[in-house]
C-alpha cells in the first residue's frame, strides 16, 4: 500500500515547487541505495493526486530508481524523461523541463524504468548497458561491486554527518561564547576566549 507525503519546508527559497514522496509499506526502505534487481520488476506509476492535492495544470514529475540504482525522472504525461546518475540531476531536469512554472515532484521507493526516449545524461545508457552485461556474465563479480558501492555510501553520508556536525558545533560555541561578533579562526579548542 503506497501513501502520499506532502513535504512542507518552511526555511525555503522563492523557487517552491510541490514535493511528494510515495512510501510503501516495506520498513525501512532507503532510496539511497540501489538495488539491483532483474529489469522486469518495474513499478506501475502511482495515480495523480487528486484535485484537493495537487492541481490539474501543474505538470507531474515522477523521480526514482531504476533496477540498475541510476536516477529516472519521467514526465507523469510520458511526454519526456530521462536517465541520471545523481538524484539532483534528475530534480533539475524536471525544474528545466518545466521552468519558469514550476512542477510537482514525486519520489517512488519503487524502481521506475524509462519506457521512452532518454533525455538525460547521454553517459547512463551506455554504462547502464555495461553494468547489464556485467551482471549477466559475471553475477558474482557485479553483486561485489553493487555492495562495495552501497558502502561506499554509507561511509560518504557518515563523514558528511560528521563534517555537518562539526559545523554546527563551531557556530554554536561562536553564539554563546563570542556573541556572535567574532568568528573562530582557529583549529584548535584551546584557543577559545574564556569569558
Amino acid at each position: 500500500m503506497s501513501r502520499v507525503f506532502k513535504n512542507n519546508s518552511a526555511g525555503s527559497t522563492g523557487r517552491e515547487t510541490p514535493r511528494f514522496a510515495v512510501g510503501n509499506s516495506i520498513p525501512n526502505s532507503d532510496m539511497r541505495r540501489p538495488v539491483l534487481r532483474s529489469v522486469g520488476s518495474t513499478a506501475k506509476l502511482p495515480k495523480r493526486p487528486d484535485l484537493t492535492v495537487l492541481s490539474e495544470t501543474i505538470p507531474l514529475f515522477f523521480i526514482a530508481r531504476n533496477s540498475r540504482g541510476f536516477w529516472v525522472a519521467r514526465d507523469a504525461e510520458g511526454g519526456c524523461g530521462g536517465a541520471f546518475l545523481l538524484r539532483r540531476s534528475a530534480v533539475r531536469f524536471a525544474r528545466n523541463k518545466t521552468a519558469p512554472a514550476g512542477c510537482a515532484m514525486m519520489f517512488l521507493n519503487e524502481t521506475l524504468e524509462l519506457d521512452i526516449d532518454n533525455q538525460g545524461s547521454r553517459f547512463v545508457e551506455p554504462l547502464d548497458k555495461a553494468i547489464g552485461i556485467v551482471w549477466r556474465r559475471v553475477p558474482i563479480l557485479a553483486a561485489f561491486v553493487a555492495m562495495a558501492i552501497g558502502e561506499w555510501r554509507q561511509l560518504v553520508a557518515q563523514v558528511s554527518r560528521a563534517f555537518a556536525d562539526e559545523r554546527r558545533n563551531r557556530s554554536a560555541i561562536e553564539r554563546e561564547l563570542l556573541h556572535g561578533q567574532y568568528t573562530l579562526t582557529s583549529k584548535n579548542d584551546d584557543d577559545l576566549v574564556v569569558p
